[in-house]
């Protein structure tokens, strides 16, 4: 087992969703940029890996991704910022897969731009490189969404299945949209250029070393009015 660090590793950002379903409320911005008390959604996700040690972040843009440029551009931070815009929608794999081109660590955080589980990336690095795993899958304990990925481990907490947004909603654990994942996986990407990475890649590895990282933290996501409302009103109430 080769020893790695948070700060070894790059972390890619999935900025690139066209977020339908905010509409009603967001129509002048990508998700990552709600503004969450006057500062963007992104800017709390970024902090939180900051603060663990990574300094290394590809930003996978899509709908508005000058908005997310320009504001990283801006922020003039101390970290180093990769941009890889999808010419057209290529789904959250589709946008890994492009990625991954630049790449250069060896093990690779993969986050949802749109959800945040306060998980440390350590322990979940450690996890991942005891298990000699190839991905490694961040979960959360169900709670009342429907419209999250049902995952469901084993004993050795070996990924036996997963579904994406099942009919009933969740009954195992639900996949937090954090993620770790050997370099070397991308030999097992689809062919084509636009591809989930929750209905067509991560069912492919359940066959490999896949694992779940149970984590207690509660799982958060803006993807619904009611949603970004509820986190808003959590982070001003905190």
């Amino acid at each position: 087992m080769t020893k790695s660090h948070t700060a070894d590793c790059d972390v890619i950002i999935l900025c690139g969703g066209l977020g339908t379903r905010l509409k009603s409320v967001l129509s002048d911005r990508p998700k990552p940029m709600a503004d969450i008390h006057g500062r963007p959604f992104l800017s709390l996700l970024l902090e939180h890996w900051r603060r663990h040690g990574a300094h290394r972040f590809i930003f996978c843009t899509g709908y508005m991704g000058d908005s997310i440029e320009g504001w990283v551009r801006s922020a003039g931070d101390s970290y180093e910022a990769v941009f890889v815009r999808d010419p057209y929608p290529l789904g959250t794999g589709g946008a890994m897969a492009q990625a991954f081109r630049v790449t250069r660590s060896e093990q690779v955080f993969v986050v949802n731009g749109d959800s945040f589980c306060e998980v440390d990336p350590a322990p979940l690095l450690h996890f991942h490189l005891m298990k000699r795993a190839q991905g490694t899958l961040v979960l959360a304990r169900p709670d009342a969404r429907t419209d999250a990925g049902d995952v469901e481990l084993g004993p050795d907490d070996r990924v036996l299945s997963m579904v994406e947004k099942p009919e009933h909603g969740p009954r195992g654990y639900v996949n937090a949209g954090v993620y770790v994942f050997e370099r070397s996986v991308n030999a097992l990407f689809p062919a084509t250029p636009a591809w989930s990475l929750e209905r067509e890649f991560i069912p492919r590895l359940v066959s490999g070393p896949l694992y779940g990282f149970v984590t207690a933290s509660p799982l958060f996501d803006i993807g619904t009015p009611e949603r970004l409302a509820a986190y808003a009103d959590r982070m001003g109430a905190g």
